[in-house]
């Protein structure tokens, strides 16, 4: 019984160690290579898959996303490389990787122009104010005519005392020939409370009242009447 006990434990011990060089000579087959493709995925802050983004590999261009944001980069050589993601309306995005095995997968995430106005206005709203300056100026960076973004510039400035800043940007957006509603209604609450002007004030609401009927808005607009 000891005997045959013996051997069992003997061939568990010689099947361990068999799988464990099998497991071995795979783990240095994949490391030993000259070139092999290496595949990837790239995808947004709401976990969505950013489909038509370029690929550059060491400043050269290579391949783009399919609609599931897949990629792959062929015949890439073992080492160290620098990749950059750029797609319109997108922050590019710049790394470095060590490729050394080719069961290697890449996974990056971009932030697109939206997405950094959606965090912006999260911001104003938790007045934090530093941080939402921070998401701004990034938005800027890929629109700076943008007129939503403009409007929550203008935000931040009230936020931050500066008034005639505020103005200026909201004078701008309607320069550029969007009548948006909120932009008048903006200045008007600019004018009434910050500034005391009530002609202007009053000039502004009833801008905003040609567009969107409000019977709120008209009751503020009958108070400011003389």
């Amino acid at each position: 019984m000891k005997i045959r006990r013996k051997a069992m434990l003997a061939a568990l011990a010689g099947a361990a160690l068999l799988f464990s060089s099998c497991v071995s000579m795979r783990e240095q087959r994949l490391r030993e290579f000259d070139r092999a493709s290496l595949p990837g995925m790239i995808y947004d802050l709401d976990q969505k898959p950013c489909a038509g983004a370029l690929v550059l590999v060491d400043g050269h261009p290579g391949p783009r996303t399919d609609l599931n944001g897949r990629f792959t980069i062929g015949a890439l050589a073992r080492g160290s490389h620098d990749l950059r993601v750029v797609k319109e309306g997108y922050e590019p995005l710049e790394t470095s990787i060590e490729y050394l095995d080719r069961s290697q997968a890449l996974y990056l995430k971009v932030t697109s122009h939206g997405q950094l106005l959606r965090m912006a206005e999260e911001a104003l709203g938790r007045r934090r104010l530093k941080e939402a300056d921070g998401y701004l100026r990034r938005a800027e960076s890929l629109d700076p005519d943008d007129p939503v973004g403009n409007y929550l510039r203008a935000l931040y400035l009230i936020r931050m005392e500066d008034i005639d800043g505020a103005v200026k940007v909201l004078d701008r957006i309607l320069a550029s020939g969007l009548e948006e509603p909120a932009v008048y209604l903006s200045l008007a609450d600019i004018y009434q409370h910050r500034i005391g002007d009530r002609d202007r004030a009053a000039g502004y609401l009833r801008e905003y009242l040609a567009r969107v009927n409000s019977p709120d808005v008209r009751a503020r607009l009958e108070g400011l009447q003389p």
